[in-house]
């Protein structure tokens, strides 16, 4: 399994997001620099994150993104699910049928066909349970948790609309 970057981008966004002093939006080339990615390549990761009602964006002079909802409630699942889809990432092309079956014969015999067909089922089981404990410990997972060292009485909020880059 592979994820792509924009899975850690959006993460790195949300916090900025969850830090940005008095929860104003911020603008869509403010995180592109900061992030040090193309501002359409952001755009495009962060309209994923609109339609999954994790951020939300504020048409305005003023508008950019901020958060949809409480930070106890954006999972790591579900931005995970934003940017990669809630599709099964276990897809099997069934490459051993047509290697072990063809070389069978024309015709498999019945042995070879359930012995194939039980270790098939055997892999995709273990992949399959493996793709949903991953996907419970990213579910058990919040930002609120990400963040839960960051003291809000001892940590000052950022506005990331005011810190330039240099």
């Amino acid at each position: 399994m592979k994820m792509s970057n924009a899975v850690e981008q959006s993460l790195v966004v949300l916090v900025m997001l969850a830090l940005q002093k008095g929860g104003l939006p911020v603008k869509s080339y403010l995180l592109s620099n900061r992030l040090e990615v193309s501002e359409s390549y952001l755009k495009k990761t962060m309209r994923k994150l609109v339609v999954a009602g994790i951020v939300e964006a504020i048409a305005s002079k003023e508008g950019g993104f901020k958060l949809a909802r409480p930070i106890a409630d954006i999972t790591l699942l579900d931005v995970y699910e934003a940017i990669e889809g809630d599709g099964s990432f276990i897809h099997s092309t069934q490459l051993a049928d047509r290697i072990f079956l063809s070389q069978a014969s024309e015709q498999p015999t019945v042995d070879v066909q359930q012995a194939l067909d039980v270790a098939v089922d055997d892999v995709l089981s273990v992949f399959n349970e493996a793709e949903q404990d991953f996907k419970n410990r990213l579910q058990n997972y919040t930002i609120a948790k990400l963040l839960r060292h960051v003291n809000a009485d001892n940590f000052e909020k950022i506005d990331w609309r005011q810190i330039h880059l240099t």
